[in-house]
């Protein structure tokens, strides 16, 4: 939507100022802000992904929403149906599975019970997402649904998975607990030395970008879309908008905090989804048969 346009790109200059400023001061801010283990920290990281994947969860529950709508054939309804339980499923694993593992409080319980953490507020998710989008007066929002797991499938796989394999930057709370592993800005690629290649040490070299931060920019799609579904949503748009920056913002300082991330690390994990966000809000804008219909032009 063009009102998003402003806002998306003030919180986009905005992490780009922090990837410079991280650029040249990460390692100095880390020996100023962070301290391995530090509880508030932990407990943010340990709860945030489940907040994000929350908002992935509105989308599923959009889906159930539109099944329940006559408007689509039952093959299409049937789809609708195994996408949103897809997406619950898909969120409880990756939420879960960070409350005891080596991001959260690890060892503190077994790994299973943070996927039962989980399922109660994603399950809230679904149920918040059919109520948001069960009155839509667009038919073509499923187009929607899908352009946005699209742009979630591609930060999370391309920023949370490729990118950190690739670049192998040890992580601060490594660096300082490890005097021969040294500090590395994030556009060097790092070679793991052999003693720490095993999986035991995996994590701790996955430090760029921060996939916790682009868990945390999930929320970004829906609130950015949810306008396109029935007008009266759009007055709460700016709102969550502003929302959901807010607690962007308090995740990534808190990877920072507990040493886990450096500031370039989540500058570079926002604007991953961000960036993405907006190239399809721009596509959208474009194409009149995403429109809401009495926005669509008339014909002579």
């Amino acid at each position: 939507m063009k009102s998003m346009r402003i806002p998306l790109l003030s919180v986009m200059i905005l992490v780009l100022v922090g990837l410079v400023f991280g650029s040249l001061f990460d390692l100095t801010i880390s020996h100023n802000v962070a301290t391995v283990g530090q509880p508030f920290g932990l407990a943010v990281s340990a709860v945030s992904p489940t907040i994000g994947f929350a908002g992935l969860c509105l989308i599923g529950g959009g889906f159930f929403a539109l099944a329940r709508k006559e408007w689509y054939p039952t093959w299409a309804k049937v789809c609708f149906y195994i996408l949103a339980a897809g997406i619950y499923g898909v969120s409880i694993y990756y939420a879960g599975v960070e409350y005891f593992g080596p991001n959260g409080f690890a060892g503190a319980a077994p790994k299973w019970a943070g996927f039962l953490i989980a399922a109660v507020p994603l399950a809230g998710g679904e149920v918040g997402g059919y109520f948001l989008f069960r009155n839509t007066e667009n038919k073509r929002i499923w187009i929607l649904f899908l352009i946005s797991l699209a742009i979630l499938g591609v930060a999370l796989v391309f920023g949370g998975m490729i990118l950190k394999g690739i670049m192998h930057r040890p992580r601060y709370r490594f660096i300082v607990s490890h005097s021969d592993v040294n500090f590395h800005n994030w556009w060097q690629p790092f070679k793991v030395p052999a003693e720490y290649a095993d999986a035991a040490f995996k994590e701790e070299f996955r430090s760029f970008p921060s996939g916790h931060t682009i868990e945390a920019t999930i929320l970004y799609v829906p609130v950015v879309f949810m306008g396109l579904s029935e007008k009266k949503l759009r007055k709460a748009q700016l709102p969550a908008f502003i929302g959901v920056t807010l607690f962007v913002i308090l995740l990534a300082f808190c990877r920072i905090l507990c040493g886990a991330h450096f500031l370039s690390d989540v500058s570079m994990g926002a604007f991953i989804t961000l960036f993405l966000t907006y190239i399809a809000n721009e596509v959208v804008i474009n194409q009149k048969k995403l429109q809401l219909p009495e926005e669509a032009p008339q014909r002579e």
